[in-house]
């Protein structure tokens, strides 16, 4: 086994079963990097995290807390217009915006640290 396997086998952290891996030099991550991502987390429809960027216990806290917010950002919608539906969220605070791509497979969080304006 080469030192460059062994540096990006040790860079990947997984959970016990697997599923739950932080990819630094994967071509995916560097797309959003570009573009002043600082977190990705990729979830399946259900809120599971599949892929992510951030530590486990950071990926389950917003999966917890950005799942249900998605679901009735939904169905708030739906009970409106039920003919539209969500796809797209974002949420801003003073240090931070979350973005939020819901889809039919996948659930897709990017989260930006603002810069900070000159006052």
């Amino acid at each position: 086994m080469t030192d460059s396997r062994r540096v990006s086998q040790k860079s990947r952290s997984s959970t016990p079963s697997g599923q739950h891996q932080a990819y630094d030099g994967d071509a995916f991550v560097q797309h959003f990097e570009k573009r002043g991502a600082r977190e990705i987390i990729i979830m399946d429809p259900v809120g599971k995290p599949i892929r992510s960027t951030v530590s486990q216990r950071r990926t389950y806290n917003y999966a917890s807390l950005l799942k249900p917010l998605a679901t009735m950002a939904r169905n708030v919608v739906r009970d409106l217009d039920p003919a539209n539906d969500v796809t797209f969220m974002r949420l801003r605070s003073e240090t931070h915006e979350v973005h939020v791509s819901l889809n039919t497979e996948f659930i897709l969080v990017v989260i930006q640290k603002l810069k900070r304006k000159a006052k």
